[in-house]
């Protein structure tokens, strides 16, 4: 430039570092969109063979015709193994609507949202060996006041054995709960009141509150019903089953023709009722329900079974308390022994009476459930029972054992779209009822699960769900402390280990060889390359002719 002036301006610019620069600018806009559109329209590819995470059409349907916010809580930890199955299937939920608030409580961690579930739920938690805290519901769904327990046998069905199987149930369970708290209304069970019944409101030794807790676990609705209102003529009109839990006095004849009613119409009838006390000859009063066994092929005895087997009987009980010997039966199959069951819970009965069978024009057939030994008998007369000092002996004309004390019926179905005709359960011991019962560590908690399976039994109503049963798989790995401490071993030393011994030999390897002499077998070291002042001159250069050749 003339004058030696320099000229200012803006640095150049490559156009390819432009492109570039454009292009990563366009790339990373592109990922963003990509972003926004995922969050709005989710979609999951399902490449296990049974189709583990592809919800069914009426999963589907369900989701998306929800007419409100259904509210879900999962009480799971990363300590049980349904957490992650639950979560999965949640992800699918949410992705076909947006009227699931689901909120996820770790027991262990979140103390303060546990103990606001557990208010508002009456939810029970526990530790288990290991100290981790459960709960006695893992799943709750929720809508207004309405709300319905899930548990582990409802996610999941094990079938034990050599070749143990698990069969999934999350989904019908979550969408059958969805369902419920939408529109179905819970079974509901009556207790009787009137004659001295145990209350499901009272908590104590006497009470029944420890079932009821249970009970509504069990996604029951429980009401109390005095079969001798005035103006009562089907008391039990709504009734899904009626509980008579325990009697300090009889029905009388109007309230035992009303219970036969309901039942021969297609009731059910859980009666568990004790030898009742009173000031008679034999110091015992009936409880006046023989028109309503009847039908089903029962009769209640005045008795009080005595348990003289010293393995049965509990020591410094006269024989009062025992351990009763279950039945198969539908309501039974976690008790009775197998091949695949041996150590089941023992099934405890107190003060009890027992029971035989009658015929009548139509009557049914009963079932034992539980029976007491061959050495064990029923005292047919009580009285002076507060002066006897040692345990009572079997008289003449007591009955002798085994005797039944609790037997089960069904009547044919009282019309083609019922689910099972009418069914009757009695126990003859209020025992299994009370709270201590259920309070019972498991290898004693057999009364407690037998009063459960009873309820299912009479109950059971089958729900109609298309959602289908998905195909069992093998249970995963049994991991025992011996196996969790073996491969922590293995993962934080024998690896790590390894690792580093081998590291060693490699780098003693590459000290000792790089040092090493060239394949000339020169001692110095090798020529990285010819010098410039020996590099070969340009031009032809002569060979030296081989001697002789001149000649």
């Amino acid at each position: 430039m003339a004058g030696g002036k320099k000229r200012l301006g803006l640095p150049r610019v490559d156009p390819a570092q432009a492109s570039v620069l454009v292009g990563i600018a366009l790339a990373m806009i592109v990922v963003m969109l990509l972003n926004v559109v995922a969050t709005r329209r989710f979609t999951r590819w399902d490449w296990t063979s049974n189709k583990r995470y592809s919800l069914t059409p009426a999963t589907i349907q369900t989701l998306r015709e929800l007419p409100e916010t259904i509210q879900i809580w999962v009480l799971l930890g990363p300590a049980d193994p349904l957490e992650q199955s639950v979560k999965q299937l949640l992800v699918s939920y949410r992705a076909e609507t947006t009227k699931l608030d689901v909120r996820y409580v770790d027991p262990d961690r979140d103390v303060v949202a546990l103990e606001d579930v557990k208010k508002r739920f009456k939810i029970e938690t526990g530790r288990t060996e290991q100290g981790h805290v459960v709960a006695d519901a893992i799943v709750v769904v929720a809508r207004g006041d309405k709300h319905w327990f899930l548990s582990t046998s409802d996610m999941v069905e094990i079938s034990a054995g050599d070749d143990t199987q698990v069969k999934p149930k999350e989904e019908r369970a979550l969408t059958g709960a969805i369902r419920n708290v939408l529109g179905s209304e819970k079974a509901k069970l009556c207790f009787t009141t009137g004659h001295g019944e145990m209350s499901p409101d009272d908590p104590g030794r006497e009470g029944a509150g420890m079932l009821r807790d249970v009970l509504e676990k069990d996604n029951y609705e429980l009401t109390v019903v005095d079969p001798g209102a005035p103006n009562a003529v089907e008391p039990f009109a709504s009734c899904s089953v009626v509980v008579v839990a325990g009697l300090r006095g009889g029905f009388t004849d109007e309230e035992t023709e009303r219970l036969r009613t309901y039942l021969l119409g297609g009731g059910n009838l859980l009666l568990a009722t004790s030898p009742i006390t009173g000031s008679t000859e034999t110091g015992l009063v009936p409880p006046n329900l023989d028109r309503a066994l009847a039908p089903f092929g029962i009769a209640l005895d005045e008795d009080l079974v005595i348990e003289d087997e010293p393995e049965l009987a509990f020591p410094g009980t006269g024989g009062i308390r025992f351990v009763a010997a279950p039945r198969p039966h539908a309501l039974t199959a976690a008790l009775v022994k197998g091949d695949d069951k041996r150590d089941v819970p023992r099934t405890v009965i107190h003060f009890a009476r027992s029971m035989r069978r009658v015929t009548e024009p139509g009557s049914a057939s009963p079932a034992d459930l539980l029976l007491t030994s061959q050495r064990s008998f029923g005292l047919v007369n009580i009285s002076g029972a507060s002066e006897w000092k040692d345990a009572p002996e079997k008289k003449a004309g007591d009955l002798g054992g085994p005797l039944a004390v609790a037997m089960a019926s069904e009547r044919a179905k009282t019309s083609p779209s019922a689910a099972h005709g009418p069914r009757v359960v009695v126990l003859g011991s209020a025992s299994p009822l009370t709270s201590p019962t259920f309070r019972e560590p498991l290898p004693l908690r057999g009364a407690a699960l037998f009063v459960e399976s009873a309820i299912s039994w009479l109950a059971s109503k089958p729900q109609v769900l298309d959602v289908p049963d998905r195909t069992a798989v093998p249970a995963g790995i049994r991991i025992t402390e011996d196996d969790r401490a073996a491969v922590r071993r293995y993962v934080l030393f024998l690896m790590p280990g390894t690792v580093a011994v081998l590291g060693i030999v490699v780098a003693l390897w590459r000290r000792r060889t790089e040092g090493a002499p060239g394949e000339d077998g020169d001692d110095a070291p090798k020529r990285r390359g010819p010098r410039a002042k020996d590099a070969p001159k340009k031009g032809k250069s002569k060979a030296k002719k081989p001697a002789g050749e001149d000649a």
